[in-house]
């Protein structure tokens, strides 16, 4: 059992409300709405407000924040949500919370948006998305590809774009269909240095660049055959994530958490919804109770951002 400071990575992807299906209907590209980050990030913004960690210092966070074709289809830019919500993403940074890139890598085919596979095609929208994103006065660190894409050349295009980190893997996860196109058998749960011939993994040679995954608990639904990895959302209900919380937290260095702001408004999705609490207290509760298995553990615990973990976990030497 590890009694070290537990290291405490708060991420939140700002996207549309109707991020997933699931939630209630088709997501609309053509009609999206915003009180995820309208109302979402305040309500998030008061509660980690009241928390501290085992130094004394505030709960930082990492904001990632959509951009990429088809946000500029819809509204000339794909940096609109940078532009529009600036003040927002301002006060973050001047508090010391971290803006990262977060494109959705799609092409427009018979009207419909599709995961772009094309190695060229990658690499331009990655550096024309990651260009918008400066031009509007944004210097991220890190980066997260929507839908847990990853590839060689991604990975790649990231490292040579100047990316220090990106937290996109899903450790254990695959799925191939026609929606999603993810592969992260193999990959450890832990930071590691891609190799270049294959990015779920390490090896040598390696990239400069540090991957960062989420952290991947067991939860088991009401219509799971059986328990399922899934990455480690605070607007999980509770009683979903206190297991595999509990073991994951024994072992663990580092815990990588995920949420999307709107999961934790209510009146976001028509029906119960078999993971998502869309409730602020849920939210709460599970960070609540993570901080309480680092006591009982005797562990501290530490607040840092997805960039920080550069320094803290990076043993890549440039000659």
């Amino acid at each position: 059992m590890i009694t070290e400071p537990l290291l405490i990575t708060l991420t939140f992807d700002a996207e549309a409300d109707v991020f997933d299906r699931s939630i209630g209907g088709e997501p609309s590209a053509q009609t999206p709405s915003w009180r995820g980050i309208e109302e979402g990030i305040p309500l998030l913004d008061e509660v980690l407000g009241g928390y501290r960690d085992s130094n004394g210092a505030r709960a930082c966070a990492t904001w990632y924040v959509r951009g990429d074709r088809q946000l500029a289809a819809l509204f000339g830019t794909s940096s609109h949500l940078l532009e529009k919500y600036r003040d927002l993403w301002l006060q973050h940074i001047a508090r010391g919370d971290e803006i990262g890139f977060h494109p959705h890598l799609y092409r427009l085919t018979d009207g419909e948006w599709r995961q772009e596979t094309d190695p060229t095609a990658l690499r331009e929208q990655l550096a024309e998305t990651l260009a918008a994103m400066r031009t509007a006065g944004f210097e991220p660190r890190s980066s997260r590809i929507g839908e847990a894409f990853g590839s060689n050349e991604v990975m790649a295009a990231l490292d040579e774009l100047g990316i220090q980190c990106d937290s996109t893997a899903m450790p254990g996860r695959v799925r191939r269909d026609a929606e999603r196109q993810l592969d992260w058998g193999i990959t450890p749960q832990q930071p590691y240095h891609p190799s270049t011939a294959d990015y779920r993994q390490p090896g040598s040679p390696e990239l400069r660049l540090l991957q960062v995954p989420m952290s991947m608990i067991e939860t088991k639904t009401d219509y799971d055959r059986a328990p399922l990895l899934r990455y480690a959302d605070l607007s999980f209900h509770h009683e979903l994530m206190r297991a595999g919380l509990t073991a994951f937290l024994t072992e663990a260095p580092l815990l990588v958490t995920v949420t999307h702001p709107s999961t934790v408004l209510s009146g976001i999705s028509p029906r119960r919804h078999g993971l998502l609490s869309f409730d602020i207290g849920n939210f709460r509760r599970n960070l609540d109770f993570i901080l309480s298995e680092c006591e009982r553990l005797g562990r501290g615990h530490r607040f840092i951002t997805i960039g920080e973990c550069a320094q803290r976990f990076a043993t890549h030497h440039v000659a």
